[in-house]
């Protein structure tokens, strides 16, 4: 079972890479297209909130230094 302090939803994922959530939120759904994150670790949280563990954010910053 994942730790829930391993798991942020989008506003502190934003802030921990100093990104727009929007940008974030298209980011990541691009990515969970392509299969480079799972869907068991990114999933909608309600209205334009998701969650994400610690290996989608890992993805996500690694997405970014490209």
């Amino acid at each position: 079972m994942t730790d829930v302090n391993g798991v942020l939803i989008t506003k502190e994922v934003a802030e921990q890479l100093d990104i727009n959530p929007s940008y974030l939120i298209r980011l990541a759904k691009e990515l969970l297209e392509s299969g480079v994150i799972k869907p068991t670790e990114m999933r909608s949280a309600g209205k334009r909130n998701y969650l994400f563990n610690k290996k989608a954010i890992s993805e996500i910053k690694n997405k970014l230094k490209k």
